[in-house]
């Protein structure tokens, strides 16, 4: 049985925080910590936004262990962000990518996205500035994710306007040991070669049927799933 830690649920940069509400109440109801902390201040300027988000995470944590948890595109963050927690002495005792890209030192997130993936990205932006992620899907997807009204309009309201700048800065080359056990949780096809990739590596790996949002629409399975892969 996995040690009691403080799950610190981190969001990608492109969404706000309340992704994790759901995951972080259904946590204390069964008596766990849960820490969400806001990344979203760190997005104001033109740069340094990894190592921002990085100090606001280490801001928000006394002491540990902790449980390292990132959706989406928080996965990347995790080798930072555990080194900057090890500088402040905690201990990181796992990491969990949950439908998550995966580190990718030396590269910045457009490097990493398919050529055309990119070029849309870059010729949606104005003025340096992208429209919300929610804009970015196909009209109607998000309400396939989120059907209740009041949660998608939360969602929407919630994401922050997003820098070019944040997928142009190039991610340091950080320690990936200070990761802790790493796992993954698959929630949506399109993250299945990051599964994989975490297989091959020998990370302990459960497939969920669901999507990329479930974070917010089935959080008493993604709590069980979590803590079912620590173990």
């Amino acid at each position: 049985m996995a040690a009691m830690v403080t799950w610190l649920l981190v969001h990608s940069p492109l969404v706000g925080p309340v992704i994790w509400n759901p995951v972080a109440a259904e946590l204390r109801q069964r008596g766990q910590e849960a820490n969400i902390p806001d990344l979203t201040p760190a997005l104001s300027g033109v740069g340094n936004h990894a190592q921002l988000q990085a100090e606001l995470v280490a801001a928000a944590v006394r002491q540990g262990p902790v449980a390292l948890v990132a959706h989406s595109g928080a996965g990347p963050l995790l080798p930072l962000i555990a080194h900057r927690l090890a500088q402040q002495n905690v201990a990181v005792a796992a990491s969990l990518f949950v439908d998550a890209g995966l580190p990718h030192p030396r590269q910045s997130a457009l490097d990493v996205l398919p050529v055309p993936a990119a070029e849309q990205l870059r010729g949606m932006t104005v003025g340096g500035w992208l429209p919300r992620w929610t804009s970015w899907w196909p009209p109607g997807q998000l309400r396939v994710m989120l059907p209740d009204e009041q949660l998608r309009k939360l969602v929407v309201d919630t994401c922050p306007r997003l820098p070019l700048s944040l997928l142009t800065e190039v991610l340091p080359d950080m320690n990936e040991d200070e990761l802790g056990v790493c796992s993954y949780v698959r929630l949506s096809s399109a993250y299945d070669a990051f599964a994989d990739q975490a297989e091959q590596a020998g990370w302990s790996v459960r497939r969920l049927e669901s999507h990329h949002l479930a974070v917010l629409t089935s959080p008493a399975e993604i709590v069980d799933t979590v803590q079912d892969v620590r173990k």
